[in-house]
């Protein structure tokens, strides 16, 4: 503070702290007490009003599973060992066939919201299939309809049209139950008292969902440390200093693109007809015409990539910066001594990159945990919620904002927990990560 007030005086350093001290107050600690308080607020809502939205709340998961149902069967229509059959007869949907991946909901209205919600107990129009979703990188996850019986060509053709009959009809349900409860004139009576249910009544399936999206996380940061830190260690040995603003422009250039776009791009690399598939038929590997092709999208290793190279800066940086400030003679002492690579490695880099691997796999880990983003455009398919998807539908879509603040609050106490542990196990404290 002395050393502010020596440079810029005492009315600027008034106003700097002024500034910081709003900031911290305004947004963070008022909007995380306030999301503590409606986590731990449970609201107990009857009425005519909301049983219409509970009402709609299970034609939409009836309305998900169908689609599930439709998206497997058009999975395995689009598949090469049925591309014969598949080209020969009308297999493929209408153009107009919601996608099975993405659950309809409808949209938050700003202006006028519901003041109803669905039940917490109940499955929100958000709830994934109760299935168990798969850890392989580029297979398909599995969903509610899976375990489908072998069908001929023709018989998933009169099921696809059954299906989507059904769907129609469903959609046409939920539209006169939101008209209704658009007009209804019942009131949701809604008691409000300080509660855990926000919390214990989360299903086993979001647990689950839960789980899976901290094992992702971690999975993402330890893919990030791999390729990275090979990255940030010849950018900080590196002795010719041209080769080097090469290098860290080369990693900067991408993020001047907006974020969205980089994952839309990487989208497009990796659909069925994208740039990878495309190259693998030029080379002969596959042949597109035949309907051959690997679905790189709606995987967990897509998701993975993406969010590696989304987040690759957050890793490499903070571990470049420590391993730039390492006396490079001790790496020569080492060599000179007999101690082969791995040795010097893992004796003399990384304890003293220790801080810098700590804050990059905090950022990765707490970043990638956070992502709505890449699960849901590169995921979107055959792929599970991650459940910050689950946080932002119990907010937009369920209308359950104490709901959404409890998963909120639980993923941050995760979070959190990481951080302890990371310093814990790197043996790092808040000085070290600050330098």
């Amino acid at each position: 503070m002395n050393a502010l007030v020596r440079t810029y005086g005492l009315g600027l350093t008034g106003i700097f702290v002024a500034l910081v001290a709003i900031w911290i107050l305004l947004l963070i600690v008022v909007p995380q007490i306030r999301m503590i308080e409606r986590a731990f607020t449970y609201e107990d809502r009857g009425g005519e009003t909301a049983m219409l939205a509970l009402q709609i709340d299970r034609a939409y998961v009836e309305k998900l599973q169908l689609e599930r149902e439709v998206g497997t069967l058009e999975q395995m229509t689009d598949s090469p060992a049925d591309s014969g059959s598949a080209a020969s007869s009308p297999t493929t949907p209408s153009p107009a066939t919601p996608s099975p991946a993405t659950p309809t909901a409808p949209s938050p209205s700003f202006s006028a919201p519901s003041p109803s919600a669905p039940s917490p107990s109940t499955p929100s129009p958000s709830t994934p299939s109760p299935s168990a979703p798969s850890l392989s990188p580029f297979a398909p996850s599995p969903n509610a309809a899976g375990a489908q019986p072998a069908l001929s060509a023709g018989e998933r053709t009169a099921r696809l049209a059954e299906l989507n009959q059904r769907l129609s009809a469903l959609e046409t349900k939920i539209t006169d139950l939101e008209a209704q409860e658009d007009t209804s004139s019942g009131v949701a009576g809604t008691k409000e008292h300080y509660s855990l249910k926000n919390f214990t009544d989360m299903s086993g399936l979001h647990l689950q969902i839960f789980i899976l999206t901290l094992v992702y996380a971690f999975t993402v940061t330890i893919c990030a440390f791999v390729i990275c830190y090979p990255v940030a260690y010849a950018a900080a040995t590196m002795e010719n200093k041209n080769t080097l603003t090469i290098i860290l422009v080369g990693l900067l250039i991408p993020y001047a693109i907006n974020e969205l776009l980089r994952i839309f791009s990487w989208v497009m690399i990796l659909d069925r007809n994208g740039i990878l598939n495309t190259l693998l038929d030029f080379i002969g590997f596959i042949d597109l015409s035949a309907g051959e092709g690997f679905r790189f999208v709606a995987s967990n290793g897509a998701v993975f990539a993406v969010m590696v190279y989304a987040y690759v800066l957050f890793m490499v940086f903070p571990i470049y910066n420590t391993i730039d400030t390492l006396d490079k003679s001790q790496i020569e002492a080492a060599r000179d001594l007999g101690a082969s690579p791995w040795k010097i490695h893992t004796r003399v880099v990384i304890p003293h990159a220790k801080p810098g691997i700590a804050v990059g796999s905090i950022m990765t880990f707490m970043l990638s945990a956070g992502s709505i983003a890449a699960p849901e455009i590169v995921g979107r398919g055959m792929h599970p919620d991650w459940f910050s998807q689950l946080i932002y539908r119990r907010f937009f879509e369920a209308d359950s904002w104490n709901q959404g603040s409890a998963y909120s609050l639980a993923l941050l106490v995760a979070c959190i927990v990481f951080i302890l542990v990371t310093m814990k196990v790197f043996k790092v404290g808040i000085r070290d990560i600050a330098k």
